[in-house]
């Protein structure tokens, strides 16, 4: 027999109706709210003020110091302008690219230390407030890097990378502090510093990566496709500022390809039903 609702049940029924869909509409601004911040954050980055993608255009010109062009490049194109993309096109699922913005204003505050760079603090506390900003929007926290077990191929290239890439850190902020002539000045910052910058980044986010896998594949992809590609870049222009030798840049091109590779296939893993 068919169940009756009182009218008692029905004006509570309508009360609870009337209460959730401000919720949910409000939930939907936000969601939007996040997406064009983060597209706007991610084309200022890439484009004007940060010239992400203007300054790897100039990687092979023979007229610019194509390694520190292509640090540049890298880190505010593939480290911090991928990120705020990939908030925007899932801003449910925001904890990977928070990480990864995260760790990229890390280490720019710590290159403002290191490489005695004053002019690179108003962009490390822009790239953290941003960062908090579009964490804040899409419900983000560090709770959500939470996974059980650690990705043993992930921090075994971590491993093998941690010291080299300090290593690389240390020696591009020793250069910014020495003032070189060498060098490329893009928004009166020096671009040793924002070198030393990326090599940290790049010795920090794998082994984040290792020790918190649901932040794969964005952090590993990311860090194996700007390590790939400086490696090709020292290669190609072996007497480049900020260039690493023809061993050293064909070890940072393997290494970051391997990231990438093992990123990839831990996502495939994960995507499988269980018991494939």
């Amino acid at each position: 027999m068919p169940r009756t609702t009182s009218g008692s049940e029905k004006s509570w029924q309508d009360r609870i109706s009337c209460r959730s869909a401000p919720i949910g509409n409000a939930a939907r601004v936000r969601i939007l709210l996040v997406r064009m911040l983060a597209a706007l954050f991610a084309a200022s980055w890439v484009v004007f003020p940060g010239f992400g993608v203007i300054d790897l255009s100039v990687t092979w010109s023979s007229e610019w110091p194509q390694v520190l062009e292509a640090g540049w490049g890298l880190f505010f194109t593939v480290l911090v302008g991928a990120a705020f993309v990939s908030v925007a096109i899932r801003p449910r699922s925001a904890g990977p690219p928070v990480a990864q913005l995260a760790v990229s204003s890390l280490t720019l505050a710590v290159s403002v230390v290191a490489g005695r760079e004053t002019p690179l603090a108003w962009v490390a506390v822009l790239l953290a407030l941003e960062t908090l900003v579009v964490a804040w929007l899409a419900g983000s926290s560090w709770r959500s890097w939470a996974a059980r077990g650690v990705s043993a191929p992930m921090l075994a290239l971590a491993a093998v990378g941690l010291v080299p890439w300090i290593v690389y850190a240390l020696d591009m902020w020793e250069s910014n502090r020495e003032e070189r002539q060498d060098t490329d000045i893009t928004n009166s910052i020096d671009h040793y510093a924002v070198q030393g910058a990326l090599g940290l980044a790049l010795a920090a986010l794998p082994l984040l990566a290792a020790l918190r896998p649901a932040l794969t594949p964005l952090l590993g992809v990311c860090t194996g496709v700007a390590a790939a590609y400086l490696g090709l870049v020292s290669f190609a222009w072996q007497d480049a500022a900020g260039g690493f030798g023809r061993a050293w840049s064909g070890a940072a091109l393997a290494w970051g390809l391997g990231l990438v590779a093992v990123s990839l296939v831990a996502c495939v893993r994960r995507a499988r039903p269980p018991g494939d």
